[in-house]
């Protein structure tokens, strides 16, 4: 009689436990939201989970460099256009210094207004971001460019680092960032080392001495060396542009790179989603069942009348 009661108890201790593991798996899916908690839930399952978790956390990082250089193209784009209007406006103070209504008087004072200009010229070459200067190319750390109208040029060079920055979208294709300097956009070198014939700061320079310089004897003199200074300014508009092409295109690049990025995402989230994640209607399914049938199960085992060898002992 009692090995008749240890098997008995022992198939009902087994079935139990199984029940309540059941409740255990089914409770796990719902608390996570996952199928797949550890290894031993779906082995066969694991390598391939783990391959789509990879390729996300890849992809993740990507999106966030472009979506931070983004950022930075946004802010040189707009300082790009910033410089644009100031270019602008300092064709317009040309046209009025070159007039030969124009006073000497009214001269040094359309200088101070260039002089202003450049100044915020140099601001707008050094624009930081995060504490860095989004123009600083390889040394972002240094600060491009230095205001100083007493030297030739009016401004002091403080770096001559070009960029090597490149980027990798999700589909592997790398983006070697064109040069955006400082110095390539508002400085322009010749090959030996002398400012080139768009060269920004030296052509606004130029045209500010020129509206400045009273000491000529004749009227005249000044308004052709303000009407050369104001020539040459059409270069630096032709040197902004192609600054600003440049930046529309990367731009264009960035855009697109982050969309597919995202996409890349969401096909790779979707298709772990489907390998590893839970049906939360069944494990509510599967909760229900257990519990009601572990409920009976103990209900019907508490009516047996199962007698032990002391039920047979007076």
């Amino acid at each position: 009689m009692l090995a008749g009661l240890d098997a008995f108890n022992s198939t009902f201790l087994s079935d139990l436990n199984a029940t309540q593991n059941r409740i255990t798996l089914a409770n796990q899916q719902l608390s996570s939201g996952y199928r797949v908690n550890q290894p031993s839930d779906d082995p066969g399952a694991i390598d391939a989970i783990l391959g789509y978790q990879g390729q996300i956390d890849h992809v993740t990082q990507i999106q966030t460099n472009l979506s931070h250089a983004t950022t930075v193209a946004n802010i040189s784009d707009s300082a790009l256009a910033s410089a644009n209007n100031l270019l602008n406006e300092l064709t317009s103070i040309a046209a009025q210094g070159a007039s030969g209504t124009a006073t000497p008087a009214s001269r040094a004072s359309l200088g101070q207004q260039v002089q202003g200009i450049e100044e915020q010229l140099v601001a707008l070459a050094n624009t930081t971001f995060s504490g860095q200067y989004v123009f600083g190319g390889d040394d972002p750390t240094t600060q491009p460019y230095t205001f100083n109208w007493g030297v030739p040029g009016g401004v002091v060079r403080n770096s001559t680092a070009g960029t090597t920055v490149a980027l990798t979208n999700s589909d592997g294709d790398t983006l070697q960032i064109p040069g955006q300097t400082a110095q390539q956009i508002f400085d322009a070198q010749n090959a030996d080392g002398s400012a080139a014939p768009g060269n920004i700061f030296q052509n606004v320079y130029a045209l500010g001495q020129a509206l400045q310089n009273t000491s000529n004897a004749l009227p005249a003199d000044q308004q052709a060396s303000i009407q050369t200074a104001a020539s040459s300014l059409h270069a630096s508009v032709a040197q902004l542009a192609q600054a600003t092409t440049i930046s529309g295109n990367t731009l264009s690049w960035l855009q697109q790179s982050g969309d597919a990025a995202t996409f890349k995402l969401t096909t790779l989230q979707t298709q772990l989603s489907g390998l590893r994640d839970a049906d939360a209607a069944q494990a509510a399914t599967d909760l229900t069942t257990a519990e009601t049938a572990m409920n009976a199960a103990i209900a019907a085992h508490g009516t047996l009348n199962i007698k032990s060898l002391f039920s047979y002992m007076g």
